[in-house]
C-alpha cells in the first residue's frame, strides 16, 4: 500500500520518506535514552553515595577499634545521634538489646529517618559491630532528595538538548538526501518527462557516484533507444503502407470513372459502379484520415501558428453555413471572450472544429440549434458546442473518442473518425475535452485550453 500525503492526498517523495523515516527513529532512540536515563543517573548515584558511606562506616569503626566508643565521640565532636545543620548527613550508634538472626550484618537502603521530628529520606549505612561485649549498631545516614531533583534536572536538560540534535539533524538529513537523491531527480526530469514522441527523448547521461542509479540511467536510455526505433519503424510503415493503398485506391477510382464517362455500360452496372466509386472513397476518406492522426501522434507537424480563438471559429462557421441551411439550424454566438493560442497548428485546429460542428450539424434535428460560447472560466478559456441533436446514450459516452466508433450506427456513411481525430488534434495542443450529452435532449462538447 503506498504512502501518501496526508494533506494532498498524493505519493510522497523518496526524500520526504527518507527524512520521516530519519526523525521517527531518531525520535524513538531519543525517548527510549531519555526514559531510561532517570534509571542510569539513579543507579550511578546510588552506587556513589554507597561507596561513599561504606568508606565512611569503615573509617568509624577504625576509630572505634584504635580508641573506642568515646573516642569517636570527642573526634567527631557529636553524641551518639549527631546530623548536619542542614539535616543532610547523619552519624548514630545504638547499643542492641535483642540480636536478630534474620538481620543482615551489613545493609544499604532507603529509610525515611526522623530528625528532630521531621522525616526525611535518606540512604542508610546499617552495620553491626561488638565493642566491649556488647553489640551496636553504627548508621551512617546522607540525604537523598537532591536524587529525585538531579533526576528531572538531568531529564529536561537532556529532553531539550535531543530536541536540538533532532531539529539540526533533519535539516542535515534534507541535505544529504537531496544531495543523494540528486542524480536520480535529473534522471526523472530529464528521462520520465512528458514528450510529444520518442523523436525528442533526451539521451544525456546523468553522472552520478551511486551504482544503482547509474545503471538506472543506462537502463532508461537503452529502453529509450528501443522506443525511438519503433517509432521510426512504425512511422515509415503507417506513410508506406497509407500511400500503397491510396495508390491502388485511385487507379480503381480512375478506371470506374472512365467507364461511366463512356456511357457503354448498361445501366445497372453503371449503378453498381457507383456504389463502388462510394465505397473507394469512403475507403479513402479513412486512410487520410488514419494517415492524419498518425502523423499528429508522431509530432510530424509543427505548431509554429498564431490564432484568436474567435477568428477562427468565424472562418469554420463559413464553411458550414450552407449545411445549417440546409436543415434550419438556427446558429447563437456567445462570444464573451478571446484568446490567442501560440504555437499551435491552424490547419488542425481548423479541422477540429470543422469535425465538432460537422457532428452537430448532422446529428441534429430538423429546425434545431447550435450555440456556441467562448469565456474565461477559473484561468482556463473554454470553448462550448451546445446542440439540440439526438444526443448520446450513457453507455456510449465512454468510448465516443474511440477510433471506428460511431455515433448513430444505423449511418452507412460514417465511419467513426471524426471524433478520434478532434481528440488527436486537442491533445496535440493540450487541449482538454469533455462531452456531457442527453438521449433526445443533445450534447455539449466542452473544450478548455490552459
Amino acid at each position: 500500500m503506498a504512502i501518501k500525503n496526508l494533506f494532498t492526498g498524493k505519493p510522497m517523495t523518496l526524500q520526504a520518506k527518507f527524512t520521516i523515516y530519519n526523525t521517527v527513529s531518531k525520535a524513538l532512540i531519543i525517548l527510549v535514552f531519555v526514559a531510561i536515563l532517570p534509571v542510569i543517573v539513579e543507579k550511578i548515584a546510588y552506587d556513589h553515595i554507597d561507596r561513599r558511606l561504606t568508606a565512611r562506616g569503615e573509617k568509624v569503626l577504625r576509630i572505634i577499634q584504635r580508641g573506642g566508643i568515646d573516642d569517636i565521640v570527642l573526634e567527631q565532636d557529636c553524641s551518639f545521634e549527631s546530623y548536619s545543620i542542614l539535616k543532610e548527613e547523619f552519624v548514630a550508634i545504638y547499643p542492641i538489646l535483642k540480636p536478630s538472626t534474620k538481620k543482615p550484618n551489613i545493609e544499604i537502603k532507603n529509610e525515611s529517618w526522623s530528625i528532630e521530628g521531621e522525616r526525611l529520606e535518606h540512604r542508610i549505612f546499617r552495620r553491626q559491630f561488638t565493642y566491649d561485649n556488647q553489640l551496636y549498631e553504627l548508621n551512617i545516614g546522607e540525604g537523598i532528595s537532591n536524587i529525585e531533583e538531579l533526576k528531572s534536572t538531568i531529564q529536561r536538560f537532556s529532553l531539550w538538548i535531543m530536541l536540538g540534535i533532532i531539529s539540526i539533524s533533519i535539516f542535515l538529513d534534507l541535505g544529504f538526501v537531496r544531495l543523494l537523491l540528486k542524480p536520480l531527480n535529473k534522471i526523472i526530469s530529464s528521462k520520465l518527462k512528458p514528450v510529444p514522441s520518442p523523436a525528442s527523448f533526451d539521451f544525456t547521461s546523468i553522472p552520478s557516484s551511486t551504482f544503482e542509479f547509474h545503471k538506472l540511467d543506462q537502463r532508461i536510455n537503452e529502453m529509450m533507444h528501443k522506443l525511438k526505433d519503433a517509432f521510426q519503424i512504425e512511422k515509415e510503415f503507417i506513410t508506406n503502407v497509407s500511400h500503397e493503398l491510396q495508390t491502388p485506391i485511385s487507379i480503381v477510382q480512375n478506371r470506374i470513372e472512365n467507364i461511366i464517362v463512356e456511357g457503354n455500360a448498361p445501366d445497372d452496372v453503371v449503378i453498381r459502379l457507383t456504389d463502388s466509386q462510394r465505397t473507394l472513397n469512403r475507403m479513402s476518406r479513412i486512410i487520410k484520415a488514419l494517415l492524419l492522426m498518425s502523423k499528429i501522434e508522431n509530432d510530424q507537424y509543427i505548431k509554429t501558428d498564431v490564432v484568436k480563438i474567435n477568428e477562427l471559429l468565424e472562418e469554420v462557421l463559413e464553411e458550414v453555413d450552407d449545411r445549417l441551411n440546409q436543415k434550419n439550424i438556427r446558429l447563437y454566438k456567445n462570444f464573451y471572450d478571446d484568446v490567442e493560442l501560440k504555437p499551435c497548428n491552424k490547419a488542425l485546429l481548423f479541422t477540429l472544429f470543422s469535425n465538432l460542428l460537422n457532428n452537430a450539424i448532422k446529428y441534429n434535428k430538423q429546425n434545431g440549434s447550435i450555440t456556441i460560447t467562448t469565456h474565461q472560466v477559473n484561468n482556463k478559456f473554454t470553448i462550448e458546442i451546445r446542440d439540440t441533436g439526438i444526443g448520446i446514450d450513457q453507455g456510449e459516452q465512454v468510448a465516443i473518442f474511440d477510433r471506428f466508433k460511431r455515433l448513430n450506427k444505423n449511418e452507412a456513411e460514417g465511419y467513426g473518425l471524426g471524433l478520434p481525430i478532434v481528440k488527436t488534434i486537442a491533445a496535440f495542443h493540450n487541449i482538454d475535452i469533455d462531452v456531457t450529452s442527453d438521449p433526445e435532449v443533445g450534447s455539449v462538447f466542452t473544450l478548455s485550453i490552459n
